[in-house]
């Protein structure tokens, strides 16, 4: 009888912070779960534990003392956490003699390959770049590539093929249909304090100027003829939040906006009422947030990149958001084309086909068999 593949998914930022190697560690973890021939176990920076969850201890990178001690090394504050909880999940790594870690922190990984013989357990290493990392990927075993667009670019570099999986980012597509209900989504405007006499834009993901360019989003929707739509923003926010907010409240006023941090799983409400799912940034190692805004059968405005191509197809808006006005324009066309019935409930139709768990479960097995099934280093240093 072949026993089944032990696989420990390592993500320190879980229940710490919610960006999207944290989402997708989560929704892994969950969706593989049940899996016939695989035993996989979480291990998680904070949150409660439960059968097959473990907490590691760390220092938090949004704490005190995680970026206090990030200067004297010259790192920040998320370097710190998973050097920190390094020790902590070595001794599960002993204990519990996984045969592959799974994982996305790439310091963590640095140090599970650096420390492996002293460790004493011959895992196999398979690094989730939805970072992304760029090649060389020297310090890993193996590497999940979620978009073709980096796979191709590992090759080019002169990565072994053999060495990059292409398996897309898997997502939990909720059963039935996205809202329709007119009553009950301005029941839930309501209940969230929104607009309801106004279609309402929606873009999720770190309220700053860097990387999601929430600043462009602000000055896209002030562009747009009164009377506009009102815009969320709901994502992490820091010290650089406070500019983008000063901005949107300057440019639509303080009746236009919203900007807020929510727990991930109330994120799904706002999906429900909005209209429209628009998203800055220029590149993404992969962009769940896209997924989960066709999951409620939103229209999606993205940069014309081949990883946001890739994602959204041929449900995507697609503009060069690096100029002024492409994503007014955008917006502005999807709002005079309106959304048939049909079209949102085939959004979510579109993610269920391509990304379910249930459908990709089988690429995530087949690509731990695989990492098993190759002679690696890691073994034979192991028995010398």
């Amino acid at each position: 009888m072949n026993k089944n593949i032990k696989v420990y998914l390592a993500c320190t930022g879980v229940g710490i912070i919610n960006r999207g190697i944290e989402t997708f560690a989560c929704e892994c973890f969950y969706g593989l779960q049940s899996t016939e021939g695989l035993q996989i176990e979480l291990f998680k920076g904070a949150g409660d534990e439960k059968l097959d969850e473990h907490r590691l201890w760390n220092l938090p990178r949004n704490g005190n003392l995680a970026p206090f001690l990030g200067k004297f090394i010259k790192r920040n504050g998320y370097v710190v956490e998973q050097l920190s909880s390094f020790l902590p999940f070595v001794y599960h790594i002993k204990k519990g003699r996984p045969d592959i870690i799974f994982y996305s922190d790439s310091n963590l990984g640095f140090q599970l390959y650096w420390w492996r013989k002293q460790i004493g357990v011959p895992y196999r290493l398979v690094f989730s770049n939805g970072g992304p990392c760029n090649p060389p990927f020297s310090r890993t075993d193996y590497v999940q590539q979620v978009a073709p667009f980096y796979r191709e670019q590992a090759l080019e570099a002169g990565e072994p093929p053999s060495k990059h999986f292409l398996v897309p980012y898997g997502i939990n597509v909720p059963n039935g249909d996205p809202l329709l209900n007119h009553q009950q989504r301005q029941n839930i405007k309501q209940r969230l304090g929104l607009p309801c006499d106004r279609p309402i834009i929606i873009s999720v993901g770190w309220i700053s100027a860097t990387h999601k360019r929430m600043n462009y989003v602000v000055d896209e929707v002030a562009a747009l003829p009164e009377p506009r739509p009102y815009l969320v923003m709901l994502g992490y926010m820091d010290e650089s939040s406070e500019a983008i907010v000063n901005q949107a409240t300057l440019h639509l006023g303080k009746q236009g906006f919203t900007a807020l941090s929510v727990p991930y799983e109330q994120v799904s409400q706002y999906y429900q009422v909005a209209d429209i799912f628009v998203l800055g940034s220029l590149q993404e190692g992969f962009g769940r947030v896209y997924l989960e805004a066709l999951i409620h059968g939103l229209p999606c405005v993205a940069n014309d990149h081949p990883v946001m191509r890739y994602v959204l197809g041929s449900q995507g808006t697609f503009a060069d958001l690096s100029k002024p006005g492409s994503m007014t324009q955008a917006i502005a066309q999807i709002l005079q084309q309106g959304q048939p019935p049909q079209a949102i409930i085939h959004r979510r139709e579109y993610v269920r086909e391509r990304f379910s768990w249930k459908n990709l479960t089988p690429a995530y097995m087949e690509m731990f068999h695989a990492c098993l099934a190759q002679e690696k280093d890691c073994v034979v240093s192991m028995q010398n």
